[in-house]
């Protein structure tokens, strides 16, 4: 994702004259100066919770922590095209596609051998011998996970202490899987509410536009 402001195709003509007619040098000073205003703003909205249209972040589904932060730390003004484009950016790929998604609104297909890998990933490859997690045991008991009797005659709904003693972490979750089978979906849609924190309305930047043409013009 980038926020490109290009001089070639202005909206305001007048003020693209203007700038274009000064040195390069001044140019370049003049957009980074933009850029990093840019920057200033989008750090404020996440540190406000607020989108450009200073209307509140929608929340997150579970839990209250605040959205997007350190999003704007990594941000990035490069000035390019003989100093007549802005192009305000991440220097890492993964960052600002993750900023894209946030900043534009998706709907994201996930599925769950990704998720999976994810969870590998973060947390590294399970002990599969480890005991079972007192969440497989919970999820045993819903999934109807019984157990014969020792007589033979009938089933038990063992507790949640008795499936952790007596079943494994990986042993756990194969029966979760079986017994899921049927219910679980492989792949599901996640839509991604849009959460604007980066693009000053038009007008917000031409008045920047203008102070910073005024400013190089009386620079030495």
């Amino acid at each position: 994702m980038a926020l490109v402001i290009d001089f070639k195709n202005p909206q305001e003509l007048e003020q693209a004259v203007a700038t274009l007619a000064l040195p390069p040098k001044k140019r370049v000073w003049i957009l980074k100066d933009l850029g990093r205003w840019e920057k200033r703003m989008a750090k404020s909205r996440i540190k406000r919770q607020k989108d450009v249209n200073n209307k509140p972040f929608e929340k997150r589904k579970q839990g209250d922590a605040p959205l997007l932060q350190g999003m704007a730390d990594k941000l990035e003004p490069y000035v390019k095209n003989n100093a007549t484009l802005l192009e305000l950016t991440w220097p890492n790929k993964r960052q600002a596609s993750i900023a894209a998604i946030h900043n534009e609104g998706a709907s994201l297909v996930d599925n769950a051998n990704a998720l999976i890998q994810r969870e590998k990933k973060r947390n590294g490859e399970p002990d599969y011998s480890a005991p079972c997690t007192k969440a497989q045991a919970i999820a045993l008991r819903r999934l109807g996970y019984r157990i014969r009797r020792k007589n033979g005659k009938g089933w038990n709904k063992p507790s949640v202490r008795n499936l952790e003693k007596r079943l494994t972490l990986g042993q756990a979750g194969l029966i979760i899987r079986i017994l899921r089978k049927n219910k679980a979906k492989q792949a599901w849609v996640m839509k991604m509410p849009q959460r604007q924190f980066l693009g000053s309305k038009v007008d917000k930047v031409r008045d920047r536009l203008i102070r910073n043409i005024e400013k190089a013009r009386n620079k030495k």
